[in-house]
């Protein structure tokens, strides 16, 4: 508008001049003529210029307003995208200006800071009341503010309204004053207490954006991942150290014993055992997480599946005097891999014999519903601790860490079950009662009738 303004004026002066320059010739070359038919001239010239000088400047107005018109239409265009951008965004966005008042938000922030929303979502940014400033504050902020008054009160917010944190506050600063960007981890003291990964830059002369990543799962796995390698070792210490003490005490002297000899032996292979299933349940485990196990699914009578691991696992309830209960229809057929489905039902059978109390029960059962056959493999042993539930079928997880070491095992049964009940597309619970047991459920899809006959 200024360079218009500035031409128009140019435009006029050129006419002044010109006129100035018409006059001048007018009385030197017709120094007679009368006042009435001068006046009559130049109210004609004068006439003739203005319209030409209105239709220059009427022209450049006209292509000035269609810039203008297009120039709103691409801003209109771009927030509209910017702010679809903002709203479907899963990192939370926050920009902050140099009084330190939250300028413009998304829905991410608005939940991660527990700010108000729009109706209809969207992008936020706070003005604060409804006098003569808000316009002051438009012209001055690069961010174009949005309207948006609080049932409950008309404040603008400040970042010390939405956030307690005085990290947050204190890198918002920081960045406002220094020009420079800023990265902190930040922990949201709240029910979930998830933790966010906090990048802070400058946005203009007056703005600040801060853009907080979620990387509470991301310290969930390495979290995992410590404690599996953790666990691992110690999985790996014990054997490793009982055939080393074994191995010792033969070298300096016990092979030539007959009556220790032997004991050391049975030790070195138990431990030795202990390890080869460690290592098969990991190579199993890895190979079923990264999907290079391939399920054989067909039809397979449940109950015939059952009574094959009952066979495995009869010596140790004979032992325990544990008392087994069957309770499946012949007629239930799920559509499984037959081996993969044996392995589910042996880890979860033989570990509500492992953790039983003598004397105590076993119950398997199974009912059809929905399209889905829902397994049902009860005990009546220590149970497990509600505090432990959320994390048993974890990688090599223990709860109970001095009584769960008595037992043997890998630690990875459970894993295994998880991955395998997924892959054959069906869910896995668990439900506990510290003392009285505990009740593993897991679905698995329902076969045709026409299921292979076993003994």
């Amino acid at each position: 508008m200024k360079d218009l303004a500035k031409r128009v004026w140019l435009v006029t002066l050129a006419a002044l001049l010109i006129f100035i320059v018409y006059e001048t010739i007018k009385t030197i070359l017709f120094p007679n003529l009368s006042v009435i038919s001068s006046h009559v001239i130049t109210v004609i010239v004068v006439a003739v210029m203005t319209f030409f000088v209105s239709r220059y400047a009427l022209g450049r107005y006209s292509l000035a307003h269609d810039e203008i018109q297009r120039q709103i239409s691409i801003t209109e265009d771009s927030n509209r995208l910017l702010a679809g951008v903002l709203a479907t965004m899963r990192e939370a966005v926050i920009i902050v200006d140099s009084r330190m008042r939250v300028a413009l938000f998304n829905d991410a922030a608005a939940r991660v800071f527990r700010m108000p929303l729009v109706e209809g979502g969207g992008p936020v940014a706070q003005s604060g009341g409804k006098d003569s400033s808000d316009s002051r504050k438009r012209s001055d902020n690069p961010v174009a503010p949005v309207s948006f008054s609080l049932p409950e009160s008309n404040r603008e917010y400040r970042l010390t309204d939405v956030t307690r944190d005085p990290a947050i506050n204190a890198a918002f600063s920081r960045v406002l004053a220094n020009k420079n960007p800023a990265e902190l981890k930040v922990e949201m003291a709240d029910r979930n207490q998830r933790s966010f990964q906090l990048h802070i830059a400058p946005l203009g002369k007056d703005l600040a954006v801060g853009v907080l990543f979620d990387i509470t799962q991301l310290e969930k796995l390495e979290r995992v991942r410590r404690e599996f390698f953790a666990n691992l070792s110690h999985e790996l210490r014990t054997p490793l150290t009982a055939m080393l003490a074994c191995s010792e005490t033969l070298i300096s002297g016990a092979a030539d014993d007959p009556a220790n000899r032997m004991r050391f032996l049975e030790t070195l292979h138990k431990h030795a055992k202990r390890m080869s299933e460690l290592i098969s349940d990991i190579s199993d485990l890895s190979a079923i997480e990264s999907g290079q196990v391939e399920l054989s699914l067909k039809p397979v009578r449940l109950r015939a599946a059952v009574a094959e691991v009952l066979v495995l696992v009869e010596s140790r309830l004979t032992d325990s005097g544990l008392s087994f209960s069957v309770s499946i229809p012949d007629s239930i057929v799920v559509q499984a891999d037959r081996t993969r489905l044996e392995q589910i039902l042996y880890n979860l059978i033989e570990n509500a014999v492992k953790f039983n109390r003598h004397g105590g029960s076993v119950k398997v059962s199974a009912e059809e519903s929905d399209g889905q056959v829902c397994v049902i493999v009860e005990d009546t042993g220590v149970g497990i601790p509600a505090s432990d539930l959320p994390r048993v079928f974890e990688r090599l997880y223990r709860g109970d860490k001095s009584r769960s070491r008595k037992t043997a095992g890998t630690g990875l049964g459970l894993a295994i079950v998880k991955h395998l009940v997924h892959a054959h597309g069906g869910e896995l619970s668990v439900s506990s009662e510290l003392g009285h047991g505990s009740r593993f459920r897991f679905s698995i899809p329902v076969g045709a009738q026409a299921a292979e006959q076993t003994g």
